[in-house]
C-alpha cells in the first residue's frame, strides 16, 4: 500500500472499500466477500445473518433514545462487473483491485473496473454499522449479490425480513441528485443457425477489430452517444462484402451485456488479391468513426491483419442482417421528464461460432409495456431472419411516487449540509428498489451515492471528496430519521 492510499484509508469509509477490493467480488463469486463481511459484523458485536445465496443481512440497534423510531434499511449489492482494458493481464477470480489515487479521483488508471459500483456503497454501510457515536434508528443493512447478472440476491430475499418500511438505497452516481424510481429490463438473446462452408483453395484469414472505445453503463450512458464496438463491427463487415466475396469463421464482442461494448473482432476468409482493398476501406472508415465520435473517439483503432482461422466459413448475408437490424440505443424517450430516456436496447454481445450465431441484449424500460413491445418488434424480427429470441432476467421497475417522507427529510438534511436542496430524479438504470417494493407495499425508498464516472468500464472513476460528502449527508439524515 502506496503513501497516498495509506493516508486514504484513515477514513474508514475507504478503509472498507479498500479491503472489498482485495477480496474477488464478481456476479457469482460473492461468498468470499459474504463470508469476510459477516465474520466482520460479528466480531463488533452485531448480529448478522447469510442465507443461501450468501445475502448478508446486519442489525444495529438505535442510539440511545432512538428506540422507538421505525427503523431503516441501508441497503447495496456486492458483486461488481468485471472489465479490463486490452492487453490487461488481471484475474478476477483471484487478483486484488489496484487502486491508482490523483488528486481527488480514485480509479485503476484504466487497467479494469474499480468495482465502486456498488463496493462502495457497501463500504457507506459498513462505516455507518461500525460507528458507535451516531444517532441513528434501528438499523438493518442488506448486502445483496448478483445484481449486475440477474439479481437473484434482491428476488430471493426473504419478504419476512423485510422489517423496516423506509429504504435508502446506496446504487447511485452523482451526490447532489436523489433517485426516485428505475426502470425494470430483461436480457433478451437472439439465436441463429448457420451454414458452414468449407473454405475455397487459396484464401486466407485476417483479424478485423475494432477497439479503443469508452464504453460505459448500458443505461446510465446509452444517450451519450458513445460508440458500440458491435454495431462498428458490422458496418466494417458490411464495407468488406462490398469488396470482396468473404466468408465468416467468428465473431467475438463485447464481453457483458450491460456495458456499452468496448470491443469486438472477426476472423475471415478472403480471396487473397481482396485483402488490400478491404484493408484501405477499413482504414477509411477508421477515419469516419473517428469524425462521428470526437469527444470519445479519439482512442478509437481499427485493425485487419493477418491470422489463423477455423477452416470454416458462413456467408456474411444472416449475420449482418442480424446486426444491422436489432435494435440497439435509445428507444423511447420519457414525454414527462425532458432529457431522461424511457426505452432503450444495448446489443452487448455477439458471438459467431459453431453453435451458431447469439446476439445478447439488454433492454430497460420504465414502462413494462414498452419494455415487452420492444421484446415483441424483436421476435417478429428473429422470425423474419431465421431465428428466433429467448427472454430471460426479467426484473420489475420502480415506479416514482409522489409523497415521500423520506426523500424529504434527506432533502432537508443535505440542504442543511450543502446550502441548497439535491435534484430529485428517476433514472433509466435498474435498481434492485423494484424487487422490495413488490416484497412490501408500503416501502418508502431512496438511492443516493457519490460521484462516480463510466461504470462497467476500465475507465471508472469515483470522486474522493464526494465519498466523505455523501457519508456525512447520510449520517444526518439518519439522525433526523431518528427523532
Amino acid at each position: 500500500m502506496n503513501t497516498e492510499i495509506e493516508a486514504l484509508c484513515q477514513n474508514r469509509v475507504f478503509a472498507h472499500f479498500y479491503q472489498i477490493c482485495q477480496i474477488p467480488h464478481g456476479s457469482r463469486d460473492e461468498k468470499a466477500l459474504s463470508d469476510s463481511i459477516t465474520r466482520w459484523a460479528r466480531s463488533i458485536g452485531l448480529e448478522a445473518e447469510q442465507d443461501e445465496v450468501y445475502n448478508v443481512l446486519i442489525h444495529k440497534p438505535a442510539s440511545p433514545g432512538y428506540e422507538a423510531a421505525p427503523p431503516v434499511l441501508l441497503q447495496a449489492h456486492m458483486d461488481m462487473v468485471c472489465e479490463k482494458a486490452e492487453g490487461v493481464a488481471h484475474d478476477f477470480t483471484k487478483d486484488p483491485i489496484q487502486w491508482v489515487v490523483r488528486g481527488d479521483e480514485l480509479s485503476t488508471g484504466g487497467r479494469t473496473t474499480l468495482g465502486a459500483d456498488d463496493g462502495i456503497g457497501v463500504a457507506l454501510a459498513m462505516a455507518v454499522l461500525e460507528d458507535d457515536t451516531l444517532a441513528h434508528p434501528p438499523l438493518d443493512a442488506l448486502f445483496t449479490v448478483c445484481e449486475e447478472e440477474d439479481f437473484t440476491g434482491a428476488e430471493r430475499f426473504a419478504p419476512e425480513k423485510l422489517r423496516s418500511a423506509r429504504l435508502i438505497n446506496l446504487d447511485h452516481t452523482e451526490d447532489n441528485v436523489v433517485v426516485c424510481g428505475s426502470c425494470g429490463g430483461m436480457r433478451a438473446d437472439f439465436l441463429r443457425d448457420v451454414d458452414w462452408k468449407p473454405i475455397p483453395t487459396g484464401w486466407t484469414a485476417w483479424r478485423l477489430s475494432v477497439g479503443g472505445l469508452r464504453g460505459g453503463h448500458s443505461g446510465d450512458d446509452i444517450h451519450r452517444g458513445r460508440g458500440n464496438a458491435n454495431i462498428l463491427l458490422a458496418r466494417l463487415l458490411l464495407a468488406a462484402e462490398q469488396e470482396s466475396d468473404l466468408l465468416l469463421a467468428e465473431i467475438r464482442g463485447g464481453s457483458f451485456r450491460l456495458a456499452i461494448p468496448r470491443e469486438a473482432e472477426a476472423l475471415l476468409w478472403l480471396p487473397p488479391e481482396k485483402a488490400a482493398a478491404v484493408q484501405v476501406k477499413c482504414a477509411a472508415l477508421e477515419n469516419t468513426f473517428r469524425r462521428e465520435m470526437p469527444v470519445t473517439g479519439e482512442r478509437l483503432k481499427v485493425t485487419f491483419a493477418p491470422a489463423e482461422a477455423p477452416r470454416r466459413g458462413t456467408v456474411p448475408g444472416p449475420v449482418l442482417d442480424a446486426l444491422t437490424l436489432l435494435p440497439d440505443g435509445i428507444f423511447q424517450m420519457d414525454e414527462a421528464i425532458p432529457g431522461q430516456v424511457d426505452t432503450s436496447d444495448n446489443l452487448g454481445e455477439v458471438y459467431l461460432d459453431e453453435d451458431g450465431l447469439r446476439v445478447v441484449t439488454e433492454i430497460r424500460s420504465a414502462q413494462p409495456s414498452l419494455r415487452t413491445y420492444l421484446y415483441q418488434k424483436m421476435e417478429r424480427l428473429a422470425a423474419l431472419l431465421g431465428g428466433c429470441c429467448q427472454c430471460s432476467v426479467l426484473y420489475p421497475s420502480w415506479e416514482f411516487r409522489l409523497h415521500s417522507p423520506l426523500r424529504q427529510t434527506y432533502s432537508d438534511a443535505y440542504q442543511a449540509l450543502c446550502g441548497e436542496p439535491p435534484a430529485m430524479t428517476t433514472v433509466h438504470a435498474g435498481l434492485e428498489v423494484g424487487y422490495f417494493f413488490d416484497k412490501r407495499h408500503d416501502l418508502d425508498a431512496i438511492a443516493i451515492g457519490p460521484n462516480c464516472r463510466d461504470f462497467h468500464s476500465p475507465g471508472e472513476t469515483l470522486e474522493i471528496s464526494s465519498v466523505k460528502k455523501v457519508y456525512r449527508c447520510l449520517c444526518a439524515a439518519l439522525a433526523a430519521l431518528g427523532e
